[in-house]
Formats: C-alpha cells, structure tokens, sequence
C-alpha cells in the first residue's frame, strides 16, 4: 500500500491534466483488499508511464489471460491467414471411406456449434460420402485429433450408425483414396484466434499452442511449450523471466507469466496489423463475449475495456486495454490469492471492474 500511495503522490503532481480525486481512486482500488496483492501493471501507451502498479515482475497463475500469449504465438509461428483443409475419399472397398485432415482447430460435431461460431460441421463429410445412409462403414483417417475421432463416432452411434475407425498415415492416406468426394475449409487461423479470445475457447487455444510448438520442431510438452513461448517473447524484445507454460489454454494452476510480461505484450501488438485479430477478438466491458455480464457495479466503464478474462481455482485475471478520454492504457491484474468460492471470486471481479472505472474517469 506504501508503494502505492508513493506512485500515486508522484503522479499528482507530474501529471497536472489527470483528475486529483480520480487518480487517488486508481490507487485505492489497485490495493483492494479484494484483490489479494495481485501481480497489477496498468500502462500509458503514449509515453509508456505506469499509473499503478503492485508486484508487476512477480510471477503469477494467469488463468485465461494466458490465450493472449497463444494468440500471438500462433500467428507468429502459423500465420494468421492459414487455412485447414479437411477432405473425405472412396476406396476401393464400397463400405469404407478415407478422412484427410491437416489437424483443423475449428472442427466439431455440434452443429450449433458450428453454426453458431463458425466451426466447420465435420459429419458434413460422412453425410455427403455416405449418401446411400449404409449402416455399417469402415472410415480411416489421417490428420485428425483424438477427440475430433471420438465425438464423430460418437455422433455416428447417435444417428444408428456402425463405423469402425482406424489410422493411417500420410503415405497410406495418399495411396488409399482413389476418389475425393468432398472437402470443408475451415476460416483463416485469425478467426480462430478472434474466437478464442472472445469467447475463451480451451480447446482451440490447446491445439494452437500444441500446433506452433511443433511447427518449430519442440514436443509440444511443458518444456516445448515455454522454449516457444519465450522464444516468440525474446524476439519482440519482451520480458519472459520466470515464464512457466504448461498448456495453451491457461487451465493448468502450473503456468506462470508476470504482469509486465503481458503488458508488455499488449504494448506490442496493439498496432501491428499482424496481430489485429487479438484486438478484435476481446470481449468488450458489459457488452460482448466473456465480458457481457460485467461492470454492472461500474457502469462508468462499460464499452471502455476490451480485455481477456480468466480464472481458475485461486485465480481471478483480467488483462487489456481500458481507455480514458484521448489516453488508452494496457493493464494486466493477475489475482491468484483469491479463495477459491464464488463470493470471493466475484468480489475480486467487482473490485477489478471498479479499478478500471476509476482509471476511464481519471483523465476527465
């Protein structure tokens, strides 16, 4: 708290344009009690000034706010614009069919899913090969996840219908299939990625991580993972001490990054068009995605923030950009000494919400 109220005399008098009473606020609300000492660095983007910060170099559980990370890793290594095609052949047995995949992301057998979201429906490809309704098919396949296998058998048995599954690689893929009878696409890698940030999809960002990882020849296990990770972060010039990566998705209570780490990040990818889709992709305060429900006790920054969420276990997260007249700063606020119940964490998400509205109304 010492440090707090330090920065925030230190700001009242260099900073004679931001509103006294507003700025004391910002201070007040960074130390809630709340918010259990989170790790907290809030930004001018501008002129690179810090308005408030708590523990900003200490490592913490990021929960979700880990996907900004992904995102940015996943263009860098896969780029932005990369498609997945997903194509389904005859053989030369009447009852078997061929899958070739290329390892989409955004595939699924929910169909509201699909429509919804923008996945592409893969029974799609069984209907259209198996356009007879035979009861009893042989499907091999390559290039598709476990659980992408398992949800299409799945939804197979559902609509009464037998088919055993079996892999094949790549070279017996290309010599199996006499004739394509259809093939889906799937949307570009940033409508991905906009997806997994909007709406914090585990799945997707598991499989992006995993994807980038061994795009540039690491086992996609916890030591792969944070080599790629740090790897992307050194060449943006970005802090990555103590960075600790164990999935892509930020469920495990293992992964560690620093509140300076994300800002950082947030700092260097907001106007590089490379990275556009992470910025589309953010929920908006009390507006959109993960943050629809929010801000109801700090209605003085809704449509201000567009930022991820998080949270697991003792973790409460929240991390992006909050605007303030003609200012925008990045913040990140890793709270992970929450306990873990529902009052507290929703406390800690109140309390976040409020520190946000006192910045939107810092500079008015």
């Amino acid at each position: 708290m010492r440090r707090l109220l330090t920065i925030f005399f230190t700001l009242l008098f260099t900073f004679s344009s931001v509103n006294a009473h507003a700025l004391h606020t910002v201070a007040k609300r960074s130390g809630s009690a709340a918010l259990a000492s989170p790790g907290l660095l809030v930004i001018d983007q501008s002129d690179k000034t810090v308005l408030a910060e708590n523990a900003p170099n200490s490592t913490r559980v990021p929960a979700s706010v880990l996907k900004l990370l992904t995102a940015v890793v996943a263009i860098q290594y896969l780029g932005a614009d990369t498609r997945y095609a997903t194509s389904i052949w005859k053989t030369e047995k009447k009852n078997e069919y061929l899958i070739r995949g290329s390892f989409d992301p955004f595939l699924t057998t929910n169909r509201a899913i699909a429509e919804k979201y923008g996945h592409k429906y893969l029974p799609t490809l069984i209907n259209k090969a198996n356009s007879d309704g035979k009861r009893k098919i042989n499907i091999l396949y390559q290039g598709l996840y476990p659980k992408d296998v398992y949800n299409l058998s799945t939804n197979l048995k559902t609509r009464k219908i037998k088919a055993k599954f079996k892999k094949v690689s790549r070279a017996q893929a290309k010599s199996l299939g006499k004739e394509e009878v259809e093939s889906i696409t799937s949307a570009p890698l940033s409508r991905m990625i906009s997806h997994l940030t909007l709406w914090s999809d585990n799945l997707v960002a598991d499989r992006l991580a995993n994807a980038a990882t061994r795009s540039v020849g690491y086992p996609s296990d916890r030591k792969g993972l944070t080599t790629t990770f740090k790897s992307v972060l050194s060449g943006m010039g970005i802090t990555s001490e103590g960075l600790r990566v164990r999935d892509g998705s930020g469920l495990s209570k293992a992964n560690r990054v620093s509140a300076r780490t994300v800002v950082e990040l947030l700092m260097a990818i907001r106007n590089d068009p490379r990275f556009i889709s992470i910025y589309e992709g953010l929920p908006i305060s009390g507006e959109t995605g993960t943050l629809v429900n929010r801000f109801t006790k700090a209605e003085g920054a809704i449509g201000q923030v567009k930022a991820k969420t998080g949270w697991v276990n003792r973790s409460v997260t929240l991390a992006g950009y909050v605007k303030s007249g003609e200012k925008e700063y990045a913040f990140a606020i890793l709270a992970d000494g929450i306990t873990p119940t529902l009052q507290s964490r929703n406390r800690a998400r109140t309390a976040m919400d409020k520190l946000l509205e006192a910045i939107v109304k810092s500079d008015h």
